[in-house]
């Protein structure tokens, strides 16, 4: 567990996924505000230490609002946790910060938020994800002691 709880921004329309979401970052030890539009996630009113941030939203698109949140410093870095097809959006997302599928494994964004935190008991069958390098969208990224958390400037 963290030893002190990270404050993250989740912004995800989707109930499912949120939900999911929400309770595996929580059993990381996150404390996890949870947004399903832009506006609700304009509307919160502290800062966050990160947001995971939908590309494809009811009301805008997460590159927006994250330009948004950066600019304003509610959070120093985000990552996208999409399944956008939109070669152009995600392009822009990837100038802002780490781009990471939802069909990918969640390890992937698991390295991205919390590169730091051990990984779960795993059961006896399940291969051991030590050491592994996960695809994350057109890049890899390799789980290492080095912070991935680093402040994105826009550009």
């Amino acid at each position: 567990m963290q030893s002190s709880a990270q404050r993250l921004l989740v912004v995800e329309d989707d109930v499912t996924v949120a939900r999911a979401l929400s309770r595996l970052l929580a059993r990381r030890g996150f404390s996890v505000a949870l947004a399903r539009s832009c506006a609700a996630a304009r509307s919160q009113v502290q800062s966050f230490d990160f947001a995971i941030l939908d590309l494809d939203l009811p009301d805008g698109n997460g590159v927006d609002l994250a330009s948004q949140l950066l600019l304003n410093q509610r959070v120093p870095s985000v990552v996208f946790f999409t399944s956008s097809t939109d070669s152009a959006l995600l392009a822009r997302a990837r100038r802002l910060g780490s781009v990471v599928m939802k069909s990918s494994d969640p390890s992937a964004l698991l390295a991205l938020v919390a590169p730091d935190v051990a990984d779960p008991p795993q059961s006896r069958t399940a291969r051991s994800t030590k050491g592994r390098s996960y695809r994350v969208s057109s890049s890899t990224v390799t789980k290492s002691p080095a912070p991935a958390l680093r402040k994105q400037r826009l550009r």
